[in-house]
């Protein structure tokens, strides 16, 4: 069977959510988080209750677990991974990680084709671009990536310590009460989501926890917050100094394309007000003749499942059918050796 006449799975697995869904889909069939409980319980209820094990889908990669997954894509008790392809986003820590998640894909599965791209080149895809500059603000670390043609620039991208989770942390403070510590942090994560704002508000907003206690935060308090983003400390320049960073150190020929062609993805980036901020802090910074220009998403939601969005679009081209991995390839080929050649981004 030809590899465009097999169903493919797209797959976002990102170090708090991961996204699946097919090919074609404008947004993925399930979303929830990366780790589980041991029967395969999401959720906060789930997670959030007593001692159970905690198992996460990429760390290792866990096939029984994929194979759940796919059973909550096509709302089936019964799934073989073998009559699925699987395009998947490249969040791997290692190279070592990636040979690893393979194997079992193609030996353990007999996955029937493979492929992995990075997180940023989906992005731009997603925007309907080639080439682009991409802010990627994730749960745990913000990235900063040139994409060019289609392929990511590894030698300028650049990596912070700092996401949207560490913008819970503040609002811990005024969570008391019965909760474990997953509990208080999907709380935390709930004010910050109701509350953080860059725009300016006429009164001071409210939050009311589950127990009825209300909290009321002075606007100044959420602008510190929020502007951890944008401080520039010894361990971090700030996000508009990681992407003003790649500018300088691309190549004449594309540095106006990339500035006037930049893309905020992650759930921080739909922070109200945040995309102003950045254009304005960006656009500060950037030479004269580089013109800043942010690009716009049709909704908050496009913009948060951005990466699954150019899987679904990649995977759907009919240009791209030869791209993808045969299982016959990784057996002829030297195995891991084709994985490097036919997905070097």
């Amino acid at each position: 069977m030809n590899s465009d006449e097999i169903l493919s799975v797209v797959a976002d697995i990102g170090n708090l959510y991961t996204r699946v869904g097919f090919t074609g889909d404008d947004f993925p069939r399930w979303s929830t988080f990366t780790k589980c409980t041991e029967s395969y319980q999401f959720g906060d209820e789930a997670l959030g209750v007593g001692n159970k094990q905690i198992l996460d889908i990429l760390q290792p990669f866990n096939p029984d677990l994929y194979e759940h997954l796919l059973q909550k894509i096509f709302e089936k008790i019964y799934v073989q991974p073998k009559d699925y392809s699987l395009l998947i986003a490249n969040n791997f820590q290692s190279k070592q990680d990636l040979q690893k998640v393979v194997e079992i894909l193609f030996e353990s599965l007999e996955v029937p084709n493979f492929f992995t791209i990075r997180n940023a080149a989906l992005a731009t895809f997603s925007a309907g671009r080639s080439t682009a500059l991409v802010l990627d603000i994730g749960a745990y670390s913000s990235t900063a990536s040139a994409v060019h043609d289609g392929y990511t620039l590894l030698k300028t991208q650049l990596q912070a310590p700092i996401g949207g989770e560490m913008l819970n942390e503040p609002f811990k403070q005024y969570i008391v009460g019965e909760y474990n510590l997953f509990k208080k942090t999907c709380q935390a994560r709930d004010i910050k989501q109701s509350l953080l704002t860059y725009e300016a508000i006429d009164t001071n907003p409210q939050y009311e926890l589950p127990d009825g206690k209300i909290i009321q935060l002075q606007q100044s308090q959420l602008l510190e917050i929020a502007d951890k983003l944008f401080y520039s400390n010894d361990n971090f320049k700030g996000i508009q100094h990681m992407l003003m960073d790649i500018i300088n150190n691309s190549q004449n020929d594309i540095k106006q394309l990339l500035s006037s062609t930049v893309i905020s993805t992650g759930g921080s980036s739909n922070i109200p007000g945040f995309l102003n901020k950045l254009q304005t802090t960006l656009s500060a910074l950037a030479p004269p003749m580089c013109k800043v220009k942010l690009v716009m998403y049709p909704s908050n939601q496009n913009r948060y499942h951005s990466v699954f969005i150019g899987g679904s679009i990649l995977a759907s081209l009919s240009s791209f059918q030869s791209l993808w991995v045969t299982k016959n390839e990784y057996y002829e080929s030297g195995r891991l050796s084709i994985i490097e050649r036919k997905c070097p981004n």
